[in-house]
């Protein structure tokens, strides 16, 4: 028996930010801190006036000047975003000495509340651990933020003495649990900079030269994503985010991606905006994940994606050219829906064995607890085929679905259908589709597991 293991492990990690650098302190002494900080990893959550706040999608940046950046974003368009300066193990205040607590609403007022002392604001962030080997971060957070409050038409209102009137958010029991950060302090980051590496763009028809290229592999919602930004020395920043999934060819790119789309993005640095793809394509002209490389060409218009900014920029004859770690069987893919959610398995497992003389080819995928088996004869050709319950002469198509590995039982394929869509005997390559309704087949457990929009691609050895 043969096996083909597949099984990578990255953290989710989006919009940097370009940071300067200020003296500043941690702060000693004894700190209350609240107790509800079970974020799981790469989590970043907190309550807003006691509303549970959730990101989607988490960015953290640790510049060269240990200035710490870390920004929450919703789906929605909610963000909470903490600055500290000379960052460290340590407890920061975030009214003191420009560290900064900020939330931003989706409202009419385009001011953020921040927990700046002149307007009143407070609060503090623990940072618990820096792990500078994984390149993670961890800690706890808290702040009151104010700012100036507008009417429905977005005027400022003013009290009874003509001061503006401000109004307040109190931002409790945040944490954030092994965040990914990109290291500014390495230049590039990512893959440490492959002299291999290309990128380059226009911008406004001005060139983009490219003075260092970061390249990481997030997994956000259990998708495998390519993420690469490329600076100039001026600061500014282009970055594509790449779903692993995508195959040669041109996809159209989002301007709002929760983390697992394909975007463009621009920065012009200097605490400016991200803007965003809207609209924009990319071209895969190579894109080999057992390997390591990905070849692309690239254009976009970028602006904000929430229509706050008016900035818009033009990004045209982009090319890029991105090294990363290859894994064997990397290029191996499998996907499938459980009712209305997505299975995107990170962990695929191909086995060959024989039985009853016939050949046979098994696809185990786990997503934590939760496994799905699909097996088949290797001798295989294009074609749909009706799935059975149980494999007994070797010919058989089966299909399992475990929702609970060691607790609950299996539930099998009754009835389904696998068609093979592709078998390139010369490359040992197959690819199919498969759809198939889970049932206990003892009748005990009544619950039926819809499986839908199946499909696979493996690179057989």
């Amino acid at each position: 028996m043969k096996k083909i293991n597949f099984f990578k492990v990255v953290l989710l990690a989006l919009l940097t930010f370009q940071f300067i650098a200020c003296e500043d302190e941690p702060l000693t002494g004894d700190f209350p801190q609240d107790d509800d900080t079970n974020a799981e990893i790469g989590q970043f959550k907190a309550l807003v006036d006691g509303n549970q706040f959730i990101a989607a999608t988490t960015d953290a940046s640790l510049s060269s000047e240990n200035e710490l950046v870390i920004t929450g974003t919703k789906v929605t368009g909610e963000k909470i975003k903490l600055t500290v300066f000379n960052a460290a193990v340590g407890v920061f205040d975030l009214s003191a000495n420009q560290n900064l607590g900020s939330y931003y609403d989706t409202s009419i007022n385009e001011r953020p509340f921040n927990s700046s002392l002149a307007n009143g604001g407070s609060g503090e962030i623990e940072i618990t651990e820096i792990n500078t080997q994984e390149l993670t971060i961890s800690g706890t957070f808290k702040f009151v933020g104010f700012r100036v409050k507008v009417d429905s038409n977005g005027e400022t209102v003013l009290d009874g003495n003509g001061d503006p009137v401000l109004e307040s958010i109190d931002i409790t029991k945040g944490t954030f649990n092994a965040i990914p950060y990109l290291d500014g302090g390495s230049g590039n980051g990512g893959n440490g900079g492959n002299p291999l590496d290309e990128f380059f763009a226009k911008v406004d028809e001005v060139g983009f030269i490219a003075d260092s290229i970061s390249v990481t592999e997030p997994i956000v919602a259990n998708t495998r994503m390519l993420k690469i930004e490329a600076f100039n020395d001026e600061g500014a920043s282009i970055r594509i985010d790449i779903p692993k999934s995508l195959g040669i060819g041109t996809h159209n790119m989002v301007n709002i991606s929760n983390g697992t789309d394909l975007i463009g993005l621009y920065n012009a640095g200097g605490g400016s905006e991200f803007l965003t793809s809207n609209p924009g394509t990319l071209t895969i002209t190579e894109f080999d994940l057992e390997l390591g490389i990905l070849k692309a060409n690239f254009s976009f218009r970028a602006n904000d994606p929430l229509g706050q900014v008016g900035d818009e920029v033009l990004v045209t004859e982009g090319r890029l050219t991105a090294h990363f770690e290859g894994v064997p069987g990397g290029n191996n893919l499998f996907k499938a829906k459980i009712g209305d959610a997505s299975y995107n398995p990170l962990d695929i497992e191909v086995t060959t064995d024989v039985v009853n003389q016939y050949p046979t080819i098994t696809i185990t995928t786990n997503i934590e607890s939760q496994r799905m088996v699909l097996t088949f004869p290797a001798t295989i050709s294009e074609g749909t085929y009706a799935m059975g319950t149980e494999v007994i002469e070797g010919n058989e198509i089966v299909g399992t679905y475990t929702p609970e590995v060691g607790t609950s039982i299996d539930f099998i394929s009754n009835p389904g259908t696998l068609t093979i869509t592709n078998y390139n005997y010369q490359e040992n390559t197959i690819q199919g589709i498969f759809t198939f309704k889970a049932k206990d087949l003892n009748e005990v457990d009544p619950t039926i597991y819809n499986i839908t929009e199946g499909s696979f691609y493996l690179e057989l050895e």
